[in-house]
């Protein structure tokens, strides 16, 4: 999906208007109506801009994935995947064990500049699980923010807060 389509996808979903929008956002409601239809593209640099604005759990995961290239988590979604609360907390427990069972397999003290290419093909079997143990917490975050209400532009900026106290550079 073209990214002014998602846009529009989510602004209906969050029941905000192409004005509200314009409004927040220091464009025109016809500007907004042209990134929506594809007639124009919307700029990079409004990409973070208008994602916060509309705060919508899905539009972060496709916008995500058009500003990073393939750096990015997918939303999961579909007619195999189960948003209720407790499937998502099912699906973390079971990628986290995966992606914990082979990081326990590994030899970590092991310099890297001796590792075998078996050692290797590991290593990057155990990096794929803990992409999917990742992919599956921020969809579960997702999840229950849509379910309760929970605005996620506020919990990533409470989040950033909490790395800054705890001396995370950011």
């Amino acid at each position: 999906m073209a990214i002014g389509e998602a846009m529009a996808a989510a602004r209906k979903r969050q029941g905000i208007t192409q004005l509200d929008l314009s409004q927040e956002v220091s464009y025109s409601r016809e500007s907004i109506a042209k990134y929506e239809t594809g007639t124009r593209k919307l700029p990079r640099d409004m990409y973070p801009t208008v994602t916060q604005q509309i705060d919508d759990p899905e539009f972060y995961f496709e916008t995500w994935g058009e500003t990073t290239g393939l750096v990015s988590i997918p939303y999961f979604n579909g007619d195999h995947i189960d948003q209720h609360p407790a499937s998502m907390v099912y699906l973390v427990t079971k990628e986290t064990a995966e992606a914990m069972d082979h990081l326990d397999h590994l030899n970590w003290g092991k310099p890297a500049s001796a590792y075998t290419h078996e050692e290797m093909t590991q290593l990057e079997k155990a990096l794929l699980e803990n992409l999917d143990a990742a992919a599956s917490m921020i969809n579960m975050v997702a999840s229950l923010s849509k379910t309760h209400g929970f605005s996620m532009k506020s919990l990533f900026q409470k989040w950033q807060v909490s790395l800054k106290a705890r001396k995370y550079k950011l």
